[in-house]
């Protein structure tokens, strides 16, 4: 492998993940692959950011699309009267696929994303970054019916499905109220 940039992803891909350090470097090096060979997967590109910023105030693929998911909840909630099963933007699982075909189309090789034990770890210290530095996501490309801003409030150990924490969001209303909601993050 020639590339520099692949070289050291696939270094820190052939260690075993153990500490925030290592999240955060992997996931700023995937970053700049992405952009560097204009990569596009917004799941992904949602999920690196989280980890090195407060707010996401450009209309960017990633905070519209976290943003109109909460708008079509609220929509189901306060229109249908039925909660939505899950939030794939937001979802662990989903970044875990985003990361697979990432690594899957730059030839890169991965065990923590195959393994169940070792992704549970990365998902664990993952969030342990993201609890600490809460993000706030105010631009869509796209028109919201109810959400003015979505701001995730903090990350708690999970009460029914211990292995994947609840992440706590609190929503901002184009009229000004506000709602708070928790969902499992698996």
């Amino acid at each position: 492998m020639k590339d520099e940039l692949l070289r050291k992803i696939q270094h820190v891909l052939d260690r075993r993940i153990t500490n925030e350090m290592q999240v955060v470097y992997l996931l700023v090096e995937v970053r700049k692959l992405m952009d560097r060979d204009r990569y596009e997967d917004s799941v992904l590109r949602m999920f690196s950011n989280w980890v090195v910023h407060t707010s996401l105030n450009y209309p960017k693929e990633g905070s519209t699309f976290i943003l109109s998911e909460f708008d079509h909840y609220i929509a189901e909630l306060y229109e249908r009267k039925k909660k939505s099963p899950h939030l794939e933007h937001i979802s662990l699982g989903t970044f875990r696929v985003a990361l697979v075909r990432c690594f899957q189309h730059f030839g890169l090789s991965a065990e923590f994303v195959q393994n169940r034990v070792e992704w549970k770890r990365f998902g664990k210290l993952y969030c342990s970054i993201v609890s600490e530095c809460p993000i706030v996501f105010t631009a869509s490309k796209t028109k919201l019916k109810y959400i003015k801003q979505v701001e995730l409030t903090g990350i708690a150990p999970g009460v029914l499905v211990k292995e994947w924490p609840i992440v706590q969001w609190r929503l901002t209303f184009h009229n000004g109220k506000t709602q708070n909601l928790a969902f499992h993050m698996g």
